[in-house]
This record gives C-alpha cells, structure tokens and sequence, in this order.
C-alpha cells in the first residue's frame, strides 16, 4: 500500500475518535434537518406596536420562542432574546449553523422600545442568543444564570442563583429553581439554569424559558398572585425529561393558580419531534373549559390582562 493510504487511515481514525463523543449531537443535528425541511418559513400575522402600549398596566407580546417583550407598568423587559432568522453557532455573524426559524421575528432590534431589563434563563443557544444580544442597545442590565456570564457578550450583567432577588430599575427580580440543565456545548461544563418571578406595583409575572416538570414552581409562587405565567410547552417529544408537555405544564400553572398563562417554546423552530402546532392543540385541549386563561396563541400577538 502506498505511504498516503496509510496517511489517510490514520487521519479517519483520528477523527472518528475524536467525533464519537459528539455521535449523539450529530446525529440530532441531522435528524433535525431533516425533520426541519418539511416546514417553510413564513411571516407573522401580528405585528406589534409597542411605542402604543400603556404605562399602567401589563402588556406583553410573544416575538417567537421564549423571546417576550413586556411592559410591567411602565419598565420594558425582554426575556431570552432570539430576534435572528436562525439559532446555534454564529460565525462573524454572517454564517449561522443550527435550527432555523419558522416564523419570522415581528420585531427587529432596531424596533424595540428602550429595554430597562433583559433575563436570560440559560445558556442553551436558543436562548442565549449572542448575535441577538449584541443587536441590542449598550448598557441594558442583564440578568443571567449562575456560570454564565462567559457566554454573553460585553454588557452589564447579573448572575442570580437560585432563591437570590435582586431590584433593577424598579422590578424585584427572584431566581426560581427548575428542572433543566445548562450547558452550553457538549463538551460544556455544567452551567445555572432559571426561572424569574417579577414583582412591581403588587404585581407579579413568572417567567419560565425551559423545564420539565416541577413543583418548584409551586413553592415558589406560594402566597402570591401571579397575572400572567409564562411557561414552556414543546420540545418533549422524546426529551420529556429536560421539557414538560403541554398537559404538565397546564398543571404546573394551575398549581401556581396563574391568572393566565403565556405559552412559549413552541412553533418557532424545529428541535424536537412533535409537530410544530400539537404542543399548542394538546395545551388547549387541556385547559377544556379555561381555554380563556390561554393568550398569545400566535406569534406577534399581544395582550394585556
């Protein structure tokens, strides 16, 4: 044999070895492609229009994922922003690799009122968005898991561990334990992962980008009265350890006694192997007879209670 055959051998070797801890990554990756290339891509039917929102309520718009755009009585809060076509692995911000997205975002970047708080819930890329992150204004405060901040971007920032608050810009903010994880890569070091209750003027809002089932929750809700719970409700399918289904989340909500729930994670991207629109019919059908306490069905949507 040829010195070059045996050249080439060992650099096949070489990097099956070095793949074989990433077999079960690139294997989703290519299932997730597949699965993804069934969908188009296609614009929002809402648009919102914050700059006529009111001071002296709540008002909420779901722009996609666990992105939601907030005015809590006056201070505008954005959760785990995910404003681009498409999540994962960024390069120089002009070539992305991963899901793409499936409804456009209804908002740009440069459409956003100015933000008094940003919450990340955790380091899984379709949830901390760095591209997304760097659209932003300087100088809005972020609050983030524990072990996180290496992954953000330049900016002030706030690591909250969980039962720690914190008052930024008038909004007490309280990390909420769940049931998740949070690392980055697959050969990531395990990183925080959170929920956050945000109370202002006797209000409260819980926001909840990701978990599976948990009583937590419930814990920590005790004695308050949640307006609006923002809660996950896709990816389960078969990941249902790491991301409640659309029933166990109507009840994690009913346990907390939300006035309404905001369902997220779902429709937006690929990344799991229910149907894009079964996490919706399964939480509606549900809430049976309290469908109403379900708002922003679609994406762009907005409402106050």
């Amino acid at each position: 044999m040829p010195k070059w055959y045996y050249i080439a051998l060992g650099l096949l070797l070489l990097t099956a070895i070095a793949l074989y801890p990433f077999q079960g990554w690139i294997t989703y990756i290519f299932n997730q492609r597949r699965h993804e290339s069934l969908f188009s891509t296609v614009h929002p039917k809402h648009h919102p229009e914050p700059r006529q929102w009111p001071d002296d309520r709540i008002t909420l718009s779901w722009l996609g994922h666990a992105t939601m755009l907030i005015n809590f009585y006056g201070k505008w809060i954005l959760t785990d922003p995910v404003l681009g076509e498409s999540i994962g692995l960024h390069l120089f911000d002009l070539l992305s690799f991963g899901p793409r997205r499936l409804v456009h975002c209804p908002l740009r970047a440069d459409e956003l009122p100015p933000l008094d708080l940003v919450l990340i819930s955790h380091a899984h890329m379709d949830h901390l968005d760095t591209k997304s992150l760097r659209q932003l204004k300087h100088g809005i405060q972020v609050v983030t898991a524990k072990d996180t901040l290496d992954c953000l971007p330049p900016m002030p920032a706030r690591e909250l561990h969980w039962g720690e608050s914190i008052e930024l810009n008038g909004v007490c903010v309280t990390a909420i334990e769940i049931n998740h994880w949070g690392a980055r890569l697959p050969y990531g070091r395990q990183r925080g992962f959170n929920a956050y209750l945000l109370e202002r003027n006797g209000h409260a809002i819980l926001f909840v980008g990701d978990t599976a089932y948990t009583d937590s929750l419930q814990r920590a809700c005790a004695g308050r009265n949640v307006d609006v719970a923002i809660l996950p409700i896709g990816g389960y399918k078969p990941y249902i350890r790491s991301h409640a289904s659309p029933e166990q989340t109507w009840k994690m909500c009913t346990d907390i006694k939300a006035r309404y729930l905001a369902p997220i994670h779902h429709s937006t991207f690929v990344l799991s192997h229910e149907h894009p629109t079964e996490p919706l019919e399964k939480l509606l059908a549900a809430a049976g007879t309290q469908t109403n306490q379900v708002i922003l069905r679609q994406i762009g949507e907005t409402f106050t209670p």
